[in-house]
C-alpha cells in the first residue's frame, strides 16, 4: 500500500499580484502619513494673514 503525500496547491498568480497591490499600497500609506500629518499641523499654526498686517483687512 503505497501512500501518497498531498502538496499543498500555491496560491495563483492573481492572488499573489492582488496581494503584492496590498502590500505595496499600505507601504505607500505608511510612507507619505507623516508627511500629510504635519502639512496639517504646519497649517494650523499660520495665522490669517490679517494678524500680519491688520491694515490690509
Amino acid at each position: 500500500m503505497i501512500m501518497e503525500t498531498e502538496k499543498p496547491e500555491a496560491p495563483s498568480s492573481a492572488e499573489r499580484r492582488r496581494a503584492l497591490i496590498r502590500l505595496g499600497l499600505a507601504a505607500g500609506a505608511a510612507y507619505i502619513a507623516p508627511t500629510i500629518l504635519s502639512i496639517d499641523r504646519s497649517a494650523w499654526a499660520m495665522g490669517p494673514s490679517c494678524a500680519k498686517n491688520p491694515k490690509g483687512c
